[in-house]
């Protein structure tokens, strides 16, 4: 009995023994696995962690470039730049900001800005700028602050601010770029005095060029009359109405009426200028036949044209209508042109008038293979007394008034006048208009 009991004992601690072999097998199974588990997941959090420390080291090396790339971009602006944090101190400053403000890097970066060069920038409307402006803004442009600084003296500073967001917004920074404009101010308000000074003095000039134009429009008469004189008391001599004079006398004498006629002309176109600028000058308007006015003309250059072997060529419409202008000073501008056409065509050369009506006026064209005119003379010619120097100008007569004067009776007659050359040496074509009369007015 005992024995069979000791049996089943053995059986059941056999039993035990496995089992607890087998929770021991699988135990250790389960922590090997456990183990490789953990260790491939080490394994891989190493590579992770790797993996990040690259990229880390990627982000840093960005980042210092990308800060050495915005502090060169900040030291090469002419302009001096401040970064300032959120409570308005300094981060960084650039190079030109140094230079420019006579300030050092140690007293300045973690500094408050108003705190600068021994509060130098406790500056009222900078404050506005920084601490109400800017709140409500995240932009501004072109802030003017004017402040006398210890180092540098008194300066107009034009401050252009930008609230820039970090982290997210954790973070705010502000950007502030400073251009000096003192010496742009300064420019400025010379140039407006200057502009100030000119117009007075235009406004004097203008003043005493119509008190000179009213006092020679209103002294025609003085002058003239003894001109006149001289004429007519040569001509009498020269004629020999009171006896006879021997050739050397008849010389002089013929002198003094050439010179006294040349005289009168240069005093007649000045006086004439005179009237007009002065508002003064009254055309005698009548019905004239500008075929008859052109050939009368013609006739009276005859002469001039002969002598100077010239080929004068005459283009006049046959049916040229009749215009309404006044026939003296009709008749001195086409003789002023003329004139200059034989005065500045060499010998053997041609002169040309053509006229023809164009829709509702009349345009005259009187032209040479003379001297010409450069280009840059051609607006100059209308000037008073401009003479366009040439070799060949020097050894002729002339006041310069000719052009001006029949350019001015032209305009005041409601007609257009310009001149033409195609440069020195090619000659030139002076156009120029007037109104055709109209039925109403013949009747």
């Amino acid at each position: 009995m005992f024995y069979k009991s000791h049996g089943i004992i053995n059986r059941i601690d056999e039993t035990v023994l496995f089992t607890i072999l087998l929770v021991l097998a699988f135990s250790m199974a389960y922590l090997i696995y456990r183990v490789f588990r953990d260790f491939t997941r080490l394994r891989e959090t190493g590579t992770c962690l790797e993996k990040t420390r690259e990229e880390l080291d990627l982000i840093r090396v960005s980042a210092e470039e990308s800060n050495e790339y915005s502090e060169s971009i900040i030291n090469t602006v002419r302009e001096s730049l401040i970064v300032l944090d959120q409570d308005l101190r300094v981060v960084s400053v650039s190079r030109s900001f140094y230079e420019f403000f006579k300030v050092k890097p140690e007293d300045t970066v973690g500094q408050l800005i108003y705190d600068l060069g021994n509060k130098q920038w406790d500056i009222p409307k900078l404050q506005e700028l920084l601490e109400t402006i800017l709140p409500q803004k995240t932009t501004f442009d072109n802030y003017e602050v004017e402040h006398d600084f210890a180092t540098i003296g008194r300066r107009i500073m034009l401050l252009n601010a930008r609230q820039i967001e970090r982290r997210s917004g954790l973070e705010k920074i502000i950007l502030l770029a400073i251009e000096d404009i003192t010496q742009r101010k300064e420019i400025e308000a010379g140039l407006e005095k200057a502009s100030k000074e000119l117009n007075e003095l235009a406004t004097e000039l203008k003043r005493a060029a119509r008190v000179k134009s009213e006092f020679l429009a209103n002294m025609s008469h003085e002058l003239r009359t003894p001109l006149n004189s001289i004429i007519g008391f040569s001509e009498v001599l020269y004629d020999e109405n009171f006896g006879a004079l021997n050739n050397k006398q008849k010389k002089y004498v013929n002198n003094v009426m050439i010179s006294g006629k040349h005289l009168l002309q240069l005093i007649n176109q000045i006086l004439d200028m005179a009237k007009i600028e002065a508002g003064k000058m009254k055309l005698s308007l009548s019905v004239l036949s500008t075929k008859n006015v052109l050939n009368e003309i013609s006739m009276l250059v005859e002469n001039m044209v002969s002598k100077k072997r010239l080929e004068m060529i005459t283009e006049i419409a046959d049916n040229l209508p009749d215009i309404e202008a006044d026939e003296l000073k009709v008749k001195e501008i086409i003789y002023n042109l003329l004139s200059n056409a034989v005065k500045f065509t060499h010998k053997g050369g041609q002169i040309g008038m053509k006229a023809g009506k164009n829709d509702s006026e009349i345009e005259i064209e009187v032209w040479d293979t003379g001297v010409g005119i450069a280009h840059e003379n051609i607006e100059k010619i209308f000037e008073g007394f401009f003479r366009v120097e040439t070799p060949y100008s020097r050894i002729t007569e002339g006041t310069g008034l000719g052009l001006s004067l029949s350019k001015k009776l032209v305009e005041l007659h409601g007609g257009r006048f310009y001149i033409e050359s195609e440069g020195l040496k090619k000659g030139t074509r002076a156009l120029f208009t007037l109104p055709i009369v109209s039925p109403e007015a013949i009747t």
